[in-house]
């Protein structure tokens, strides 16, 4: 279901109503919620010599202690002492929010992007000695009208990425980097939807989470991975939930044993909501921050953040003074809500550990919207290698074939053709044939083609409609067999049916199948393929697991599971596509789609199978080339392919064509990026197999 930006705020209100979640704050006393407690004021700065303090954070320095504490005012940016003394401060512009961005830069902890609401650009600074020292104007450009901003190194791919708040409630997410020369570079990855202006935003790393702040309405999650779903989730709202009215600042803060704690501003009541992350985000109760000897109390606290053991808080009010921001100690108020009570993260996620690979390039999208692109397979030229073609299905309508520079070289609008495979020297008669055969959903058939070695060019040779008698034909592969030298196809189809059929001469030297097998998965099976040298079919049942079945005739239903999501956490549902990368002998891996994770896992071509890592495909950002996501089928070759694949290649369908947003299409991997991230040979079968 995608989110609808006009239906926003309405169906807050009327989700709001019914939500667990929308006890309201204003009766806390009789509804059983905690009551609002008081924590003193640690520290403030002195202050501001602007009327207006926007924003603060803490720059850390040594064992993370805070070193410095920065404020975003009116008109620039001042910087405090670790005692809230002011040491400096950069004027210009109108900068309203500002973060960290780590991994930039040559300083620790990294580069500060201010936003300058006064053009909506981002700025980048070095901090040097106390002072701010700006080190690149419009870091990033956007075209909108910028309210807010924040930062994120994200733990799925590496990256680093900066939210920026529209204030037509549209949540831009850039791709922030280093080009070789140091320049920061920029790229607008995807656009977010709020239904009013969002003010703040947070991120959590450890999450993948960005977390907004609507003003008139409350706070809401996205998914901060760039190849997710853009739908938000409601975490509480004003009026039904636990803000009486406008919606402030937010920070977060994760304590050594794995709780995690959302702070969120009531602007009004001059409170700060806690909720319990690990939790489902419950809520925990309201705090005050009450004055303490020379330090006033805080009164209309908009901006917050949480760092090196303070929270901070911009103060609009303080007292007959200017504003101010005032630092109140986290041990403080964790004793006050007892935060070893909350719920602690289960540990950490197996993905954080996978290998990043970057695509060298991908192909031209298909013709049709939606879920189209599926499945590819690499047909290796002759003579040529670099010659060579990525065939790739549209199962919205037909077949292509791509050049290695990712244009199209054919396509052949058949039908709903759904997965696609490719034999070589196969016996039709007198004839040694390329043969690739297809799913085709349109007549429920097995397409057949026989590829001209010199054109690269496929044409029909299938002997009339080859009927698969299924009623949704799905995934297929082939297999040539060792023991008898025929070829054969296996097809699948949703329930779990998988059938297989001969290769034979049929009229006029044209091939037709027979049926020889069949034998029922269970459920859902789409991905399959077939090793040649060890009469081995793999079959991945989608919600379930990875089965080796014998891939001869004679083999019956007799089966071995290789993996599951539950014997190794590294999977998740979906499990799609699946192929073999050859090495000499046995030796080589299989690579298996875990949809579910946006991610691909790599086995032992031998048995037992020894799992040997994952890896995901991100975004080159430089190439102009996003990440793959949501994988149906891929593909892998150990052929050298010329100069650009000189150890193969790894081909994936993207799911998600973000960057620019584009219709599905397939990304292209050089093998020896990812042997050399999870240390794994790098053979050149210089003859082409499946």
């Amino acid at each position: 279901m995608k989110f609808n930006r006009y239906l926003a705020t309405a169906a807050v209100i009327a989700l709001a109503a019914c939500s667990p979640k929308a006890e309201s704050a204003k009766d806390s006393d009789t509804s059983g919620l905690p009551a609002i407690k008081t924590v003193a004021v640690t520290l403030e700065t002195v202050p501001s010599t602007s009327d207006s303090a926007a924003a603060a954070l803490i720059w850390p320095g040594t064992d993370n202690a805070p070193e410095y504490i920065l404020g975003a005012v009116e008109d620039g940016i001042e910087v405090y002492d670790a005692n809230g003394q002011l040491l400096s401060k950069t004027s210009g512009g109108e900068i309203e929010s500002f973060d960290i961005v780590p991994g930039l830069g040559s300083s620790s902890p990294g580069l500060l992007l201010a936003l300058d609401t006064s053009d909506s650009s981002l700025n980048a600074y070095e901090l040097v000695n106390g002072t701010l020292q700006q080190k690149q104007a419009g870091a990033i450009k956007s075209a909108q009208l910028l309210e807010g901003m924040c930062a994120l190194k994200s733990p799925l791919d590496g990256e680093t990425y900066a939210f920026l708040l529209a204030s037509n409630g549209q949540v831009e997410q850039w791709n922030i980097y280093s080009a070789d020369n140091g320049e920061i570079k920029s790229k607008l990855i995807r656009s977010l939807q709020l239904g009013t202006e969002p003010k703040f935003c947070v991120t959590d790393s450890h999450r993948n989470t960005v977390y907004v702040t609507e003003e008139a309405v409350g706070v809401w999650q996205f998914d901060a991975d760039v190849e997710a779903e853009t739908v938000p989730e409601l975490i509480d709202v004003k009026k039904f939930g636990h803000f009486n009215g406008e919606v402030g600042g937010l920070a977060l803060h994760h304590t050594a044993s794995g709780q995690a704690v959302l702070f969120a501003s009531d602007v009004e009541t001059s409170q700060v909501n806690l909720y319990d992350v690990e939790d489902d985000h419950r809520y925990v109760g309201s705090a005050k921050f009450t004055a303490s000897g020379l330090y006033d109390a805080v009164d209309n606290a908009g901006s917050l953040f949480a760092g090196s053991g303070y929270l901070v808080l911009a103060d609009e009010d303080n007292g007959d003074d200017a504003t101010n921001f005032k630092l109140v100690k986290i041990d403080e108020i964790a004793k006050t809500y007892a935060f070893d009570t909350f719920t602690a993260s289960d540990g950490a996620d197996a993905s954080s550990s996978f290998a990043l690979v970057k695509p060298t390039l991908e192909t031209a999208p298909v013709a049709d919207g939606g879920d189209a692109a599926d499945d590819p397979a690499i047909w290796v030229h002759p003579t040529d290698p670099a010659e060579s073609l990525i065939l790739g299905t549209n199962k919205q309508g037909g077949l292509y074939s791509y050049k290695l520079d990712g244009t199209v070289h054919q396509y052949l609008p058949d039908g709903r053709v759904n997965n696609v495979d490719i034999r070589y020297g196969v016996t039709i008669g007198d004839q040694k044939l390329t043969i690739v055969t297809a799913s085709n959903r349109t007549d429920e058939s097995i397409s057949i083609y026989v590829m001209d070695e010199d054109s690269g060019m496929l044409s029909d040779i299938a002997d009339g409609v080859q009927k698969t008698d299924m009623h949704d034909p799905y995934g297929l592969c082939m297999y040539q067999s060792a023991n008898d030298n025929n070829t054969y196809v296996f097809m699948n189809e949703k329930d779990g049916l998988v059938r297989q059929w001969r290769l034979e001469e049929g009229t006029n030297g044209r091939v037709k199948t027979t049926a020889v097998r069949e034998f029922a998965v269970g459920s859902t099976a789409e991905g399959c393929t077939a090793d040649d040298d060890t009469g081995s079919l793999f079959v991945a049942e989608e919600d379930v697991a990875l089965w080796k079945y014998g891939a001869e005739p004679d083999s019956g239903a007799t089966r071995t599971k290789i993996t599951d999501p539950t014997m190794n956490p590294a999977l998740k549902d979906d499990l799609e596509g699946v192929s073999i990368y050859y090495g000499e002998g046995e030796n080589g891996y299989i690579v298996l789609s875990s949809q579910g994770n946006n991610s691909y896992a790599l086995f032992d071509r031998q048995a037992p199978h020894t799992y040997r890592g994952s890896f995901r495909v991100i975004a080159n950002s430089e190439a102009g080339i996003d990440g793959s996501s949501e994988t149906d089928g891929l593909d892998i070759i150990s052929t050298p392919l010329g100069p650009r694949f000189p150890y193969g290649v790894f081909v994936a369908q993207d799911g998600r064509n973000i960057a620019p947003a584009e219709r599905q299409n397939f990304k292209l991997v050089p093998w020896e990026r990812i042997a050399d991230k999870l240390s794994l040979d790098k053979h050149t079968e210089r003859t082409p197999r499946k």
